[in-house]
């Protein structure tokens, strides 16, 4: 299992110090900008209401 897992650990290692130039508020931005996006598609689809 160890020998599945170490190699996603270091392609994950490699992305974090190569992303490490990006700002938090990019994070932050995106994140929220998909909190609201899935809040607007669950309230079109759902008709506004939160159990039909």
């Amino acid at each position: 299992m160890v020998s599945l897992l170490l190699p996603q650990f270091a392609v994950a290692e490699d992305a974090a110090a190569e992303a490490a130039h990006i700002s938090p508020w990019w994070y932050g931005g995106f994140s929220l900008f998909a909190l609201v996006a899935l809040l607007v598609i669950t309230m079109v689809f759902g008709k506004g209401r939160p159990h039909s």
